[in-house]
């Protein structure tokens, strides 16, 4: 039994494996699991990526690294993702591309594998930041952030420690019906 269902759980994730069209929003609050947007987080179809999902994507330009499925979306079904980026200019420059992903780790549809998940994809990213390695699970964005918090006095806040909003606008011209 152990071995069939082994083989099955390969299968899957062969199958996410390959080409989807990413877009971006910016729409900010609360995810379908139950976490908040924010770098790292994607939506996407979750018969084929199910919620928690950890996954790398290539051939997002700026945007390549290491992500959690958290999101789904009415528009979000087949082959495609929808990532978030916090600025409504550089969804604009996102557009529309073809990428490519490679499953990490196949979630299971809850809220505590995606907060593992993203527990995981964020030490990944320290990591990189660490080793100075762009492009892995780290993505541009991640670099230019880390340079800004480099250059800014020990006591200035960060855009972390400000609350979460719980509602947002969407980007548009981009595909921003992940967040609901």
């Amino acid at each position: 039994m152990m071995i069939l269902l082994g083989i099955s759980l390969h299968a899957e994730v062969k199958t996410a494996n390959g080409k989807y069209t990413a877009t971006a929003y910016n729409q900010t609050g609360l995810t379908a699991s139950g976490v908040y947007t924010q770098r790292h987080i994607v939506a996407a179809d979750p018969a084929i990526l199910p919620i928690g999902s950890r996954i790398k994507i290539k051939h997002a330009g700026r945007y390549t690294g290491e992500y959690v499925v958290a999101d789904t979306g009415e528009k979000i079904e087949g082959r495609r993702l929808d990532i978030y980026i916090p600025s409504q200019k550089a969804c604009r420059r996102f557009g529309k591309k073809q990428v490519r992903v490679r499953v990490i780790q196949l979630g299971d549809g809850t809220h505590e594998t995606t907060t593992q998940a993203a527990h995981e994809v964020t030490k990944d990213v320290k990591q990189d930041l660490a080793k100075k390695v762009v492009g892995n699970a780290a993505t541009e964005d991640d670099w230019a952030a880390h340079r800004n918090s480099e250059k800014k006095p020990v006591d200035a806040p960060t855009p972390s420690d400000a609350a979460p909003a719980k509602t947002g606008s969407s980007t548009p011209g981009t595909d921003s019906s992940a967040v609901k």
